[in-house]
């Protein structure tokens, strides 16, 4: 599949978890061949693209080209909607608990709203049900036929208009990892939750990748996090761990689940120093992890349960 290349991306730059400037280069080429640089940071293991592209190309990326680049759909219709309302049933029981009666939820990175719809119905309208989106088609399928209240733009330029200290949960699924900047993501949010509310985030794991690497590292994502760094991540932003554990999905272990609580004062148990990755050891896995899915015949396993999961 060819991609759709953010342009002018040229320097490299620091760590966004530590703000450290050494790393380790792992791969050179992304999905479709791509010339995508994945490194890994020497201090806290995190593993990302370097360099990314900036705030503005990061932008236009998502705003035009994301959906028909990776979805081959760049217009919404109800077709594309029900293919996504399989994907989101294990976030939709996650967050059921959270939806307490006159809930303030928000979820970042909506799309077509088949995760909000479902947790709406789910509370039988009775709430504030809020997302953003940035590609426009799609924001406006949310709003027009599914009436749902969605702001069409990237978190940073509907920030300004969403109300501070408001919303009971915030939702992620599959979206941190297309951010620029998940410490400024976390900080943002932050200012967005109620005192004691919770943070729900959802991302692939590059403990268990699920597909070969080569099809793994795309321009789309620009960071791919373990439970250590996402914890890392979580306690950086000040908030309280209230889990982090490894779902399966096709494949075992391949998607990340974060919870995490706004709390006024926190102290971490770990000091952030003692939050890291080990950045050999982490080479070495994701190494050992390519060997395993080829001789496994993981691929062929992969969508055998992908087509018994979209049957269900």
């Amino acid at each position: 599949m060819e991609t759709a290349k953010p342009q002018g991306i040229t320097a490299p730059q620091v760590c966004d978890l530590c703000d450290c400037a050494s790393h380790q280069v792992f791969r050179t080429r992304g999905r479709g061949d791509s010339h995508l640089a994945t490194v890994i940071c020497q201090n806290c293991g995190l593993v990302y693209s370097n360099p990314r592209p900036s705030e503005e190309e990061n932008a236009d990326f998502y705003h035009h080209r994301y959906w028909d680049a990776y979805k081959g759909k760049n217009e919404a219709d109800d077709s594309f909607f029900n293919r996504r309302l399989p994907k989101i049933k294990s976030m939709l029981q996650e967050v059921t608990p959270l939806l307490k009666p006159g809930v303030k939820l928000l979820e970042i990175g909506c799309g077509v709203g088949a995760l909000l719809w479902s947790i709406k119905n789910t509370c039988n309208g009775l709430g504030e049900f809020v997302g953003v989106e940035p590609h426009s088609g799609h924001a406006r399928f949310a709003r027009e036929q599914k009436e749902l209240n969605v702001h069409n733009g990237l978190l940073e330029e509907v920030y300004g208009k969403l109300a501070k200290s408001e919303f009971d949960v915030i939702i992620m699924n599959h979206v941190l990892e297309h951010t620029i900047s998940p410490t400024g993501t976390f900080a943002k949010l932050k200012e967005l939750l109620k005192p004691n509310g919770t943070l729900v985030i959802e991302v692939p794991n590059v403990e268990a990748p699920g597909s070969r690497l080569s099809h793994y590292f795309h321009i789309a994502h620009h960071f791919a996090f373990s439970p250590k760094t996402l914890q890392r991540l979580g306690t950086k932003g000040g908030f309280r761990i209230v889990k982090i554990e490894a779902l399966d999905g096709d494949l075992p272990g391949t998607r990340l689940l974060g919870v995490f609580q706004k709390v006024k004062s926190l102290k971490p148990d770990l000091p952030l120093k003692f939050i890291r990755d080990d950045p050999d050891a982490r080479a070495d896995a994701l190494e050992q992890y390519e060997r395993w899915y080829w001789t496994t015949l993981a691929s062929l396993r992969k969508k055998i349960t992908h087509w018994k999961r979209q049957r269900n």
